[in-house]
């Protein structure tokens, strides 16, 4: 089932009578920080993750296409001068040569966190009540109307205005420790299509809205506006999915954490960030998780720790020796029952997903080996569970639930923080005089001379310079002279 009943700007109401606020954080650049800045990075993650202490989270790492063409002509505005018109023309081979080179979009990977909204117990009178019993009937009534006639959903108001207010301060919340964006519609609807299948379309170019009629007290959507971006026929087979959208075939596998077989060390196993390195293929990955109080993982662990302990008592009245894996993991519990105890922390019930996908058969199978090889290497064992892909896909629409519990991992905010997620290597700017591209992410390299001593808001530094390295005789000086030109006497270079 579809889970999506209602959006409203960056709000996202499911079928289940929840809410979810949706963010993209804005990746960081991780790549030159040193241990220290690291672990700075990891604790202010934690906290983040650490501050809900209910209800559920859901990470997104979507492989999202932005448009060559697009970036190019946004560094031509910024041509000035008698030679703009031949600087212009010069751009244009460049484009050319470039989407011959590597198409018309090239992959960028976005970071999406999404919270679930929980309601503030009110204080209980009888006006309360009477509003709680008026706004169940009218439910009801939404309810009925939906079976019967099957094509507006609706939705209150009043409910509507109360979760827009507690948006307002998780955002001011949230913002504390990383740069936050609020969705639009339009983000919804690029996540849904691409989930399903769509490519070729960069990211600021798609368009996705959908009409409503906002009544005194309700407000009515189409249900076929909402559900219009899912609009392809899926065939599931065993271990992969078959998405035809008319016009191309994409075929689909997932894969989810079977085991996690030791540690991961921080810093040098950020998942999120060696993985936009690793692999020269789109990869997106959805981690679902449920937030279990300290109370309640407490309970949980204690009660383990009795099985356990039975299994050991009933090997030593049966004179047999304990197996090392029980006694492994009566230690792991002890240990975390005393780290819980201690820290009176959360424990969060993970499910992880990783999506690729491929324009045939025999191409998605060496990604999937690909895939499984890199996280084998970090101890992470990975599964492709036979008949569970479609159940597994919409794991990565927008206010989804958790499909199975088959393949739950119980971590702490500590694991969650370390994989790296919205980690990237930034290297250089968004547009301005093309340099060439980024060996471990293939991403082009701009760099924007202006920006030197201006003061510009969001800049790393204010004195901009550029350094040309390699051996002797390598052709240092050629891409020197001939790229920047007039900028050569405005900008510190080494050389």
């Amino acid at each position: 089932m579809f889970p999506i009943k209602y959006i409203e700007n960056n709000l996202v109401f499911n079928y289940d009578g929840e809410c979810f606020a949706y963010y993209e954080l804005i990746p960081y650049n991780y790549s030159f920080l040193s241990p220290e800045e690291k672990y700075l990075v990891h604790d202010n993650f934690r906290q983040l993750i650490a501050q809900s202490r209910d209800g559920k989270i859901h990470a997104l790492q979507i492989s999202t296409e932005s448009s060559i063409r697009a970036t190019q002509e946004r560094s031509k505005k910024e041509i000035t001068g008698r030679l703009c018109e031949v600087a212009c023309e010069k751009i244009d081979q460049q484009t050319q040569a470039l989407v011959d080179m590597i198409g018309e979009n090239q992959i960028d990977y976005r970071f999406f966190f999404f919270f679930k909204l929980l309601v503030n117990e009110e204080e209980i009178s009888l006006k309360g009540i009477r509003k709680s019993v008026s706004m169940s009937f009218t439910d009801f009534i939404y309810e009925v109307n939906h079976k019967l006639m099957g094509d507006f959903i609706s939705i209150s108001n009043d409910e509507i205005n109360r979760y827009i207010k507690m948006e307002k301060l998780l955002e001011n919340k949230i913002s504390r420790r990383f740069k936050f964006r609020r969705l639009e519609k339009k983000d919804f609807g690029y996540l849904i299509e691409h989930i399903y299948g769509r490519a070729g379309v960069a990211y600021e170019d798609y368009e996705y809205d959908f009409p409503i009629k906002r009544l005194k007290r309700e407000t009515l959507v189409k249900r076929y506006d909402l559900i219009r971006p899912t609009r392809r026929m899926i065939t599931e087979n065993q271990r992969y999915l078959e998405i035809d959208s008319e016009d191309i075939i994409t075929y689909a596998a997932y894969f989810t954490i079977n085991n996690i077989v030791g540690e991961l060390d921080f810093p040098s196993s950020e998942i999120f960030y060696y993985q936009q390195q690793q692999f020269t293929f789109p990869v997106s990955t959805s981690m679902n998780v449920e937030i279990v109080t300290n109370k309640k993982a407490l309970s949980t662990v204690r009660n383990k720790k009795k099985e356990l302990k039975d299994l050991d008592n009933h090997a030593w009245e049966s004179n047999n020796e304990t197996g090392s894996n029980v006694m492994e993991a009566l230690d792991s519990v002890n240990e975390l029952e005393t780290s819980l105890d201690q820290s009176k922390e959360s424990m969060y019930k993970l499910s992880y997903v990783i999506r690729v996908a491929a324009d045939n058969l025999d191409e998605l199978k060496r990604r999937c080996d690909e895939v499984k090889d890199f996280y084998d290497d970090l101890n992470v064992k990975l599964v492709r569970p036979f008949g569970d892909m479609l159940g597994l896909h919409g794991e990565f629409l927008p206010a989804s639930k958790r499909y199975m519990n088959d393949y739950i991992q119980y971590v702490t905010s500590d694991f969650l923080a370390g994989l790296g997620f919205g980690a990237t290597q930034q290297l250089g700017e968004t547009d301005g005089i093309y340099i060439g591209y980024n060996l471990d992410t293939g991403r082009n390299v701009y760099l924007k001379p202006s920006l030197a001593a201006q003061g510009v808001k969001g800049s790393v530094t204010n004195a901009l310079a550029a350094a040309f390295l390699g051996s002797l005789g390598g052709g240092k000086s050629f891409p020197l002279t001939h790229l920047f030109g007039y900028y050569i006497s405005h900008i510190p270079f080494v050389k």
